[in-house]
């Protein structure tokens, strides 16, 4: 599993989170919600926190994108890109099955 995130979305998340010192961006699976199919009845999360049981990361420009332990089996087995766009200033979550 590996997570690619835009430049726009690493701009939006520096700009809207607090994401000094030990703090990354967390995605988390979360009850209720639709911003994905892959799991029906869940949708993902974002919070800005100090990692403690990191199953996977991503860093690029100082930024960590993180997943916990706990919350892996949501996004288990899939490749994900996470993008912003401006004209409707939501962040956008695609998968992909990962290239073997």
């Amino acid at each position: 599993m590996k997570i690619n995130v835009t430049e726009n979305a690493q701009k939006w998340f520096k700009d809207e989170f607090d994401v000094s010192g030990d703090n990354g961006i967390r995605l988390f699976a979360k009850y209720g919600g639709s911003n994905s199919s892959l799991h029906p009845g869940f949708s993902i999360g974002l919070a800005a926190e100090a990692p403690t049981e990191i199953a996977v990361s991503d860093k690029e420009e100082n930024l960590l994108i993180f997943v916990e332990e706990h919350d892996y089996w949501y996004f288990k087995e899939h490749d994900w890109k996470i993008d912003y766009d401006p004209d409707t200033e939501e962040v956008k979550f695609s998968y992909s099955e990962p290239v073997k």
